[in-house]
């Protein structure tokens, strides 16, 4: 079929029968979440929902379409998610089969942050009159102000344009992270439809907006910017107050493809701060700099390498009987020496 906005899957009613599978894809993980949470929802209260990965159906192309193709036994209808890995190429032979099955009567829902609008699964789905492909970006922060003002309105809070403003910036940008802000704020003031209630910076500074998301851009931009001396400390930090490993791997694989999708512009002769200050960047304002920063370090290639030791590393994170924690460490190290040597 082709590519259409986040918003225009979220207005959606119901289910399209036409279209076996949604991929949701893209740098910004909290509008992929909520979309994929819709479009679950759209199959019923009663569906019965199956989890799949791209791992499981590399080992077995045939099974997403057998399974599409399934009735539930035990529920009306059946929804099945699938979250992919990397550039998503261990899914396509997969979802390939889905494409060319007689029938399938069950949607897949497919998320992959690390899925870049030029691979080969977006060609592919966009190709298929089965396939819909929505490509998930940051919003800007006027919008993210709009959506906390609604996210509020709906819990039944009066959130005004200068706390709004206050609520993203302490989120960094969250959406996710501050979506649960407003519900913990709705709760602390005990708001509901019925009961409309204003709330007031105060009220915002008295619950905190505590994020560890501060730990993870830190851990980030010291390692893609070369910092090797801030590196200890840093990680040290985030293991601190809990950031597990994985979730740093995770942003480091979503800041990878974003570096990667905005070289190709700087490639293509756009100065790194022109392509990162545009509107359809994607960079949250905090980390513009930072990320200038690291368009003028890390080029095309180091990038590509970098995606490739991140998803090992994952898998390695992953897997039983292995110097995980270990391999993470050494990762981290070799990048911010990497980008060290590269400034």
């Amino acid at each position: 079929m082709k590519s259409v906005k986040p918003a225009e899957l979220e207005r959606q009613t119901r289910l399209d029968p036409a279209v076996r599978l949604f991929l949701l894809t893209g740098p910004d993980e909290a509008t992929m979440a909520a979309v994929a949470g819709h479009l679950i929802a759209l199959a019923g209260k009663d569906a019965e929902r199956l989890d799949l990965t791209g791992s499981l159906l590399s080992h077995d192309p045939s099974l997403l379409a057998v399974e599409a193709a399934s009735m539930s036994l035990f529920s009306p209808a059946r929804v099945i998610r699938l979250e992919l890995a990397g550039s998503g190429d261990d899914s396509l032979a997969a979802i390939e089969a889905l494409f060319a099955a007689d029938t399938a009567i069950n949607p897949v829902i497919a998320t992959g942050a690390s899925v870049t609008v030029r691979s080969k699964l977006v060609k592919l789905v966009e190709g298929s009159a089965h396939g819909l492909a929505a490509i998930c970006y940051q919003p800007d922060r006027r919008a993210l102000v709009g959506i906390a003002m609604a996210a509020a309105q709906e819990q039944g809070l009066r959130l005004g344009n200068a706390e709004a403003q206050l609520l993203v910036d302490l989120v960094s940008g969250d959406q996710a992270l501050m979506r649960r802000e407003i519900e913990k704020i709705a709760l602390y003031l005990d708001a509901a439809a019925d009961r409309q209630r204003q709330v007031s910076a105060a009220d915002i500074a008295a619950l905190g907006a505590a994020t560890h998301e501060e730990d993870v851009s830190e851990c980030i931009n010291v390692a893609l910017g070369g910092k090797v001396g801030d590196l200890p400390e840093m990680l040290a930090k985030a293991a601190a107050v809990g950031v597990a490993e994985i979730r740093i791997l995770r942003a480091l694989a979503i800041r990878a493809t974003q570096l990667a999708r905005l070289r190709a512009d700087v490639d293509a002769g756009a100065h790194p701060a022109t392509v990162v200050a545009a509107k359809s960047s994607g960079v949250f304002w905090k980390e513009q700099g930072a990320v200038t920063a690291q368009l003028h370090i890390w080029d095309s290639l180091r990038v590509a390498r970098l995606m490739s030791r991140l998803l090992d590393c994952e898998r390695a994170l992953k897997a039983s009987g292995t110097a995980g924690g270990v391999l993470f460490r050494k990762l981290m190290t070799d990048i911010a020496y990497q980008a060290a040597r590269a400034r």
